[in-house]
């Protein structure tokens, strides 16, 4: 049986991988990119624990075998397929124990040769998030920071058009870091898997520079490494500048998408009800309510979020947002400024 590290995986080209937990399990985490076919559904995971439980571990393992061994048919031609396709099929399940164990045998046992992950997943997250930490020290940052609705993810999807060097934390962690965050936001994300998509931005980086918004430690639930924040504390912060009128557009583009956003914009109201005070937040009530959707934006930024918004540092430029193109014009030039001085200054 072949058996692979983590860093090797992460380096072995034409390869497909497959998440052989339950679907429960891949959904909340996997290694991106990988295919889910599980060797044992929820409800067959959730029977072999409770008898492990009840019974003890013989048991449980006559169970999984038992259950296993009554797919292995379907499991052999999954495989089969995968095989015709792809030169390199990986194996893992959550720590390299029984499950990718025993199936990598029984698939060899039929002529279909797989990789097995050693030490599964929670090997290949130890693996990641030391080689992150790694990969940052080579990395710099520009930072934009600016007041709620002034186009910063829009900014930052722009030059990512462009072929520039992005990491979008909002977009990964799918909140955008208040406690409206959530708002049209219908997936839910993991610390694990925001953590494997942000190694996977960070590896795919080139240059010395990358462009990053300014966030909190955290953004809604996840947790910003730490080695990530200091390197973009360090960075060459840049604020954008936008009109209010432009600022309501934009928050109106990006936050009433997804049905139901009023439902999660009438929670997220109730969180803040104690700044707004209790005339204030009567009166966001009822704006919602009468469907006033840039009056409700307009007062939130004014009696909320603009008092709110303080620069910790002066910023090295600022750049005006009303024209898109224009402003991702200004910002390319200020990366181009600062790649050429960090390339030149390098140690040849």
């Amino acid at each position: 049986m072949v058996e692979i590290s983590a860093c090797e995986l992460i380096n072995l080209d034409e390869k497909v991988i497959v998440d052989i937990r339950s679907p429960s399990e891949y959904a909340q985490f996997h290694i991106p990119g990988a295919i889910n076919i599980p060797l044992f559904e929820d409800d067959e995971k959730f029977l072999i624990g409770y008898i492990y439980r009840k019974e003890g571990v013989e048991k449980a393992k006559q169970l999984g075998y038992s259950i296993a061994n009554s797919k292995l048919q379907k499991l052999f031609e999954s495989f089969r397929q995968l095989k015709r396709v792809h030169k390199h099929v990986v194996v893992y399940c959550w720590r390299g124990g029984l499950r990718s164990l025993e199936l990598c045998k029984a698939l060899s046992s039929v002529g279909i040769q797989v990789i097995r992950l050693r030490g599964g997943y929670r090997a290949y997250r130890e693996f990641i998030l030391q080689d992150m930490e790694e990969r940052l020290k080579s990395i710099n940052f520009i930072v934009l920071t600016g007041k709620t609705g002034v186009g910063k993810s829009k900014v930052l999807r722009l030059l990512r058009e462009e072929g520039v060097p992005v990491i979008d934390l909002e977009d990964l962690a799918q909140d955008r870091g208040s406690v409206f965050g959530k708002v049209g936001k219908k997936t839910r994300i993991s610390q694990k898997m925001f953590d494997a998509l942000l190694y996977e931005n960070i590896r795919s980086l080139s240059g010395p520079y990358a462009f990053v918004e300014d966030e909190s430690r955290c953004i809604g639930n996840i947790h910003i490494p730490d080695a990530l924040w200091k390197k973009k504390e360090e960075g060459v912060f840049v604020e954008l500048t936008n009109s209010m009128e432009n600022r309501i557009r934009n928050i109106l583009e990006e936050y009433t998408l997804e049905e139901g956003w009023e439902e999660d914009v009438r929670v997220a109201l109730g969180k803040i009800k104690r700044y707004l005070g209790e005339e204030g937040f009567a009166q966001a009530l009822c704006m919602l309510e009468e469907r006033r959707y840039e009056e409700l934006v307009k007062f939130l930024m004014e009696a909320h979020y603009d008092k709110r918004y303080k620069l910790i540092r002066k910023p090295l430029y600022t750049v005006d947002c009303t024209d898109l193109q224009k402003c991702k014009d200004e910002l390319l030039k200020i990366f181009n400024t600062h790649s050429k001085t960090c390339l030149s200054s390098s140690p040849k």
